[in-house]
């Protein structure tokens, strides 16, 4: 597969897609789920769950930057050889579709719960996806570009959201601290996983990063910005909630925002903000999946252009959305998703295949 020069991005562009990828369909569900974790030590464990998966990138930038020209497709192929490397590139494309499949439904039961009321949710898929793959067709550089002017705005937004919300606040609701078990503590940084993820689809950016030297800065602050962010939220969700009260809330981050009465003077629904807004970035999150799965799928099968690729998955995706009854399992799946399929793609794959390249090479060298 051949890449153009004028389809590399810059250290800027690349913290935007880390704050973009991440944050996502988690936003809008991880409150509740800390809680049940935790009740009101979520701040803590959101704050442990990042610093983690701070350190499970670091783990990918070792393994990438073994060969920074080409991507882990090719490293699995020299680790493992030609038929394993395939298989466990294969698993990648799996992963992305499942990964955008949970990110199609959610945005989906939220369009038809706020916005859409009357519309089936097949019709709401079809549309979130087609216009996700219109966007994906094209190279990293366009999507990156396209992030760069949504982002900054996105984050302003809700800072100013959060100004609002910040006066009705009761921050006696966040005491005492640190009063669980370790075991409810691991846990807790496990239900934190899922917000996180979207990382590793720099396994499959590096020949396309201008300034792979800086890669480390720009994860650092897209992870910053990604864990302050959650941070406000959590914080002020329990400060406003409290932990009882939002283990039973199903929408916890809209609940947050809904009640901003000094919006309502030049807004009807001000909640709608927060919807729209949380379309956004679940949009950006899903066009870099699509995108990255036709990378993969271009790689695998040695083709110039991935974009014939962006369409084939579209039916795989629609069809494991419409698989969940309902929000709740939606969630149980993404649960059981995180622990097992993501915890070995993200960091025990990446681990291994570090480790056996590195043996390789200091054979080679004796």
């Amino acid at each position: 597969m051949i890449i153009n020069d004028n389809d590399k991005i810059s250290s800027f562009q690349c913290f935007v897609l880390f704050v973009s990828v991440m944050i996502g369909i988690g936003i809008m569900f991880m409150p509740s789920s800390v809680a049940k974790a935790v009740e009101q030590n979520g701040w803590f464990v959101v704050l442990l769950g990042g610093m983690l998966s701070f350190l499970a990138f670091l783990l990918i930038f070792k393994l990438t930057m073994l060969d920074p020209d080409v991507t882990v497709i090719e490293l699995l192929t020299n680790a493992f050889g030609k038929i394993v490397g395939t298989v466990f590139s294969i698993m990648y494309v799996i992963y992305f579709i499942i990964f955008s499949s949970f990110e199609t439904r959610l945005i989906a039961e939220t369009a038809k719960e706020f916005l859409f009321t009357l519309t089936p949710n097949e019709v709401l898929v079809i549309t979130f996806l087609l216009s996700c793959a219109y966007l994906s067709r094209y190279g990293v550089e366009v999507i990156a570009r396209m992030c760069e002017v949504l982002m900054p705005g996105i984050v302003l937004i809700i800072i100013i959201l959060s100004f609002f919300v910040y006066q009705r606040l009761d921050f006696s609701n966040l005491l005492p601290v640190l009063n669980i078990s370790f075991l409810k503590l691991l846990k807790g940084i496990g239900t934190t996983i899922f917000s996180f993820l979207g990382f590793e689809v720099f396994l499959f950016f590096m020949p396309y990063i201008r300034r792979k030297d800086k890669l480390i800065k720009s994860a650092f602050f897209g992870f910053l910005v990604t864990v302050l962010l959650y941070e406000v939220i959590i914080i002020f969700a329990t400060a406003d909630f409290g932990a009882k009260e939002m283990q039973t809330m199903v929408w916890p981050t809209l609940n947050l925002f809904r009640d901003v009465t000094v919006l309502e003077i030049v807004i009807e629904r001000p909640e709608s903000i927060v919807v729209a807004l949380w379309m956004i970035t679940t949009y950006t999150t899903e066009i870099i999946f699509l995108m990255t799965t036709s990378l993969i799928l271009a790689r695998i099968f040695n083709t110039k252009e991935h974009n014939f690729f962006v369409f084939l998955q579209l039916p795989f995706i629609y069809i494991l959305s419409l698989i969940p009854q309902n929000i709740s399992e939606t969630q149980r799946f993404m649960d059981y998703f995180s622990y097992f399929f993501a915890t070995f793609l993200a960091l025990f794959l990446p681990l291994v295949t570090y480790t056996v390249l590195s043996v390789k090479r200091k054979v080679k060298k004796t």
